[in-house]
């Protein structure tokens, strides 16, 4: 997209590649997605099927998929650099209409996950607090102490942010990777097996179903594009970031799968019924007990941190892109001098998620009949949140997936093809899963026409720019 130089100018590059790699798998959170969603893909998704025992060939394949996606996504980001990301990256195979459509979705979606991962985090450690130490303390004070803290470090510096979700990340991750290998390699409750790697121990359909669910534990995985004006050789770095996090993050997802699985002695009924799994596996005096599980449950809420500061991060800045070309309000990009840090656009999300946690907070969670006991009325309205949000996220990874039939300069155009064919077939799967058999409770049965009304208002966005000539891009070109 065409660059002129009246655009507001990000920090100078001085991020390096650990610290994009950290703002991807940050925002993936491998350690919360597989606590609460490997079950999904096990079985207990809103279709009531799933892979079974043969979880780990549903996530590889759907690894398979995303990492093809990546791929697609690597090429854009060795030529562009911008705040924007995946907002430019679809206005360079499709034209700038359809790359600000992209935006608007992406971004709508993004903030979505922003401001419900604060309601996990506060809900998460108030019910840790609950039911490891018997503390009650209401969930409302930790999101807002959150969200004071994530306020801070976004404006602070964006290099205080990265280096906290790669601390964060890497202690919860590590710990419990080193716990799925000792499960596998002890061979869980009932020996040694590679039978979870048999795809006939699942039906077609079952593993299908998996797929379906398993596309949602990789989203966020592009985000480290959304840092290239902040980060030192970007066309080296940010795509070796993208394509790193989900290498890592599959390996990671298919091993605690496994894991998983053997823990309860290939019986997925056993598993289904003890949920969260990864909880009550660890409980298991044979793979860890009951002080390990505690552990476990302060890692999860560790790792929610870490997602929140991926989720604020991706969303801050991209919500400065689209101000910066005039597509949102103009005090969104502007830069705070000193930091150089998108100041105004941060505080926008942090206010913004303060004022839905209160408002979540003082109704009982929105709807009547929310449980307020645990896991609280906080729960529902963050799962909603999460998942009308990745289904947006979804539509772009479509799209994406879909420019990968136009080709890219340099680029091997019949291998972008069958990436697009790849990545496209695990966005669908996706975007399926979120809405086939959604329950009528919580609004999840209305998430698809919900996100409907959303892009509808992003086409009238798309018009509104058309008619005023405001298509062009005014992000400051960032030198090699």
């Amino acid at each position: 997209m065409a660059h002129v130089e009246d655009g507001e100018r990000l920090g100078k590059g001085n991020l390096t590649l650990p610290d994009v790699v950290a703002q991807s798998v940050g925002y993936m959170g491998p350690v919360f997605s597989g606590t609460f969603f490997i079950p999904a893909i096990v079985g207990l998704g809103f279709a009531g099927r799933g892979a079974g025992i043969a979880t780990p060939v549903a996530i590889l394949l759907t690894a398979i998929g995303m990492l093809a996606l990546a791929w697609i996504i690597s090429r854009y980001a060795k030529r562009i650099h911008a705040a924007g990301a995946l907002y430019d990256y679809v206005g360079e195979g499709f034209g700038k209409p359809v790359g600000l459509f992209a935006g608007w979705v992406y971004y709508g979606g993004a903030m979505m996950l922003t401001l419900a991962i604060g309601l996990a985090f506060g809900g998460f450690v108030s019910l840790t607090l609950l039911g490891v130490h018997d503390v009650h303390i209401n969930w409302i004070w930790f999101t807002l102490a959150f969200w004071i803290v994530a306020w801070a470090i976004s404006v602070l510096g964006v290099q205080i942010s990265t280096r906290a979700q790669l601390i964060l990340a890497l202690v919860s991750v590590a710990i419990v990777f080193a716990w799925a290998v000792y499960v596998v390699l002890k061979g869980g409750s009932s020996g040694f097996s590679l039978r979870p790697f048999n795809p006939s121990e699942s039906s077609f359909k079952g593993i299908t179903y998996g797929i379906v669910y398993a596309g949602l534990i990789f989203v966020g995985f592009e985000s480290a594009a959304n840092l290239a004006e902040e980060t030192a050789e970007p066309k080296r770095n940010i795509p070796r970031a993208i394509f790193y996090s989900v290498l890592a993050a599959g390996v990671f997802y298919v091993v605690l799968a496994w894991a998983l699985v053997l823990a309860f002695g290939l019986n997925v009924a056993e598993l289904l019924k003890n949920f969260p799994p990864l909880y009550v596996a660890t409980a298991n005096p044979d793979f860890g007990g009951d002080r390990f599980s505690e552990l476990v449950q302060w890692l999860v809420v560790i790792d929610i941190a870490a997602v929140g500061l991926g989720t604020a991060t991706g969303t801050t800045r991209g919500l400065f892109a689209l101000a910066r070309d005039r597509h949102l309000p103009k005090f969104l990009s502007a830069v705070h001098p000193r930091f150089k840090t998108p100041y105004l656009a941060a505080t926008f999300v942090a206010i913004a998620a303060i004022v839905v946690a209160l408002i979540v907070r003082i109704s009982s969670g929105l709807a009547p009949g929310t449980p307020t006991d645990p896991p609280g009325h906080w729960f529902p309205i963050f799962q909603f949140g999460a998942t009308i949000g990745a289904f947006l996220i979804f539509v772009v990874y479509l799209l994406i997936a879909l420019t990968g039939f136009k080709g890219q300069p340099g680029e091997n155009r019949a291998g972008l093809a069958v990436a697009g064919v790849i990545a496209g077939a695990t966005a669908i799967a996706a975007l399926y899963g979120v809405v086939y058999k959604a329950p009528p409770v919580y609004w999840f049965d209305k998430i698809w026409w919900l996100s409907l009304i959303w892009i509808l208002i992003g086409i009238g966005v798309v018009l509104v720019a058309k008619s005023r000539n405001n298509l062009e891009s005014h992000a400051p070109p960032i030198p090699d």
